[in-house]
């Protein structure tokens, strides 16, 4: 039980033993009925100053008085307690209600990313940009306050139990990015994930060498090592630091005019059973296609007879505006 609802519920049991003490001294002291006892504590509780039922005798007076002091009291200790939990934005949650739930249960094809600790919180920056939708599923409570504060649809639990994976809609997900602390919950969350959806894609976080044969067999599709990444980036970087800012800005999306895209070819797309020439890509889109993937097999720079066949993946180079026109033609009605 949080610090926040254990102080709620003291406040509580405090204004229920004064409602009880009052209604008890006025049966006590002036021999009223239990309601005309009740009606008595509260309005004097209340401060709300209703005329007394019945003349009170010294006894009763003296009663009174100390009733109104200790209703203050509790409505000063109620009205902070309530504006703390305001303030704070916890009044969704002690009701056991979840912000954005409604919108959870209606996501679907979107991505959930396992843990928000460094690379977690990088990879969320990146969807939030892309306008990705995805959802965080996060152990840590004061993370999860933050997350919720700042809009982001998070899942308050642990990766590795069921009940969290399927409040994040992981049956109904795309990609599931195992971004835990250790290599041992990522391989518990893997394997979950992949009982509850057997087709979901699968991306995780090694941490150490050892573990990427581990998280492969669990059945990650592709395992990222973020200290051999880094350290391959450093050395590019040295050795060709136009190319690296180039490919970076062109990944990230942060240059003003070119961006690498990802374009799946449906099955309605005008240029479906063409070729890259008979497309004329380059002259009626203005973008490069620099690589066609396949059923899983991916050729780099692809000839100009190369056929785009539907299912096909097509990775393109080109300004922001052509490439959105080139995606809607690749992906036409299908």
């Amino acid at each position: 039980m949080s610090n926040r609802l254990s102080a709620i519920v003291r406040t509580g049991i405090a204004a229920a033993l004064v409602m009880i003490v009052g209604t008890v001294g006025y049966v006590t002291i002036e021999r009223m009925p239990v309601l005309d006892a009740l009606y008595m504590t509260t309005i004097t509780v209340t401060t709300i100053g209703f005329s007394e039922i019945q003349p009170l005798s010294p006894a009763g007076r003296i009663f009174t008085m100390f009733m109104a002091f200790a209703g203050v009291g509790v409505i000063l200790l109620v009205g902070t307690e309530f504006g703390k939990v305001v303030l704070e934005g916890k009044l969704g949650s002690l009701l056991g209600t979840r912000r954005d739930q409604s919108m959870l249960k209606k996501l679907s094809n979107h991505i959930v990313v396992a843990g928000h600790g460094r690379m977690g919180q990088a990879v969320v920056e990146v969807l939030r940009q892309r306008r990705v939708p995805f959802v965080v599923i996060e152990a840590d409570k004061e993370k999860c306050q933050v997350l919720t504060a700042d809009r982001v649809p998070v899942v308050h639990g642990d990766a590795t139990r069921k009940q969290n994976q399927l409040d994040a809609a992981v049956p109904r997900a795309r990609t599931f990015l195992a971004c835990l602390a250790d290599d041992a919950h990522n391989v518990f969350a893997i394997l979950l994930a992949r009982q509850l959806n057997p087709k979901i894609s699968v991306i995780a976080r090694a941490v150490a060498e050892e573990a990427e044969d581990r998280l492969r067999l669990a059945g990650a599709d592709q395992v990222i090592n973020p200290y051999r990444i880094g350290g391959l980036r450093l050395a590019l970087t040295a050795l060709k630091p136009t190319v690296m800012d180039f490919i970076e800005s062109s990944l990230a999306g942060t240059s003003e005019d070119l961006e690498l895209a990802e374009i799946g070819v449906g099955s309605g797309s005008e240029l479906t059973d063409t070729t890259l020439a008979g497309a004329e890509v380059r002259r009626r889109f203005g973008i490069i296609v620099v690589a066609l993937k396949r059923q899983g097999k991916s050729s780099f720079n692809p000839g100009p007879d190369e056929i785009i066949k539907a299912g096909d993946v097509l990775v393109a180079l080109g300004r922001l505006d052509d490439i959105d026109r080139f995606e809607a033609a690749l992906k036409g009605s299908g």
